[in-house]
C-alpha cells in the first residue's frame, strides 16, 4: 500500500488520518489503539482526522452521562490533531464512492462515505478497524 509523502527539503512527512474507532479506542484506554497511535507518532507521522469524526466524537460526548467532562476530554484530544474539512472535491469523491458501492450492491453509512472521500481527496491513509472501508476502491487503509 502506497503512503502519501510530503517532501520539504530533505524532510519527509507521512500523513495519516485517524478514524473515529481508533480515537474512541484511545479515549477508552484501549491498549491496541494507544500502541498504534504511539507507533505512528514515533515514526514521525502527521496525525489528522476528519471533520466528520470531530462531529461523531462531540456528539458522543454531548449525549454521555458526563457531557461537560467528556467534551473537555474530546476537545483536548482534538487539539493535538489537524482537522481535514469537507470540501467540494470531497463531496464529488463521496458521490463517486456512493455510486460505485451502489452499482456493486454494497451499502455503507453516509458518514463513513464522507470520511473515506475526505481521506481520498487529501491523499491520506486512513487508520481504522472498520472492515467496510475495504469496499472502497483505491482508499489507502491501515488496520490497527
Amino acid at each position: 500500500m502506497k503512503e502519501k509523502l510530503l517532501k520539504l527539503g530533505s524532510l519527509k512527512f507521512k500523513m495519516t488520518c485517524l478514524d473515529t474507532d481508533i480515537l474512541i479506542g484511545l479515549l477508552k484506554g484501549d491498549k491496541e489503539a494507544i500502541t498504534m497511535i504511539s507507533k505512528l507518532q514515533r515514526s514521525g507521522e502527521i496525525l489528522k482526522t476528519t471533520i466528520i469524526t470531530v462531529y461523531e466524537l462531540l456528539k458522543g460526548a454531548m449525549v454521555s452521562s458526563k457531557p461537560q467532562e467528556n467534551l473537555a476530554i474530546v476537545r483536548d484530544m482534538l487539539s493535538n490533531l489537524s482537522i481535514l474539512t469537507l470540501s467540494y472535491g470531497s463531496c464529488e469523491e463521496a458521490s463517486k464512492i456512493y455510486k460505485n458501492l451502489k452499482n456493486r450492491g454494497k451499502i455503507m453509512g453516509e458518514f463513513d462515505i464522507l470520511i473515506a472521500a475526505i481521506v481520498k481527496n487529501n491523499n491520506e491513509t486512513l487508520v481504522s478497524r472498520d472492515k467496510h472501508f475495504q469496499l472502497i476502491e483505491n482508499l489507502n487503509l491501515k488496520r490497527w
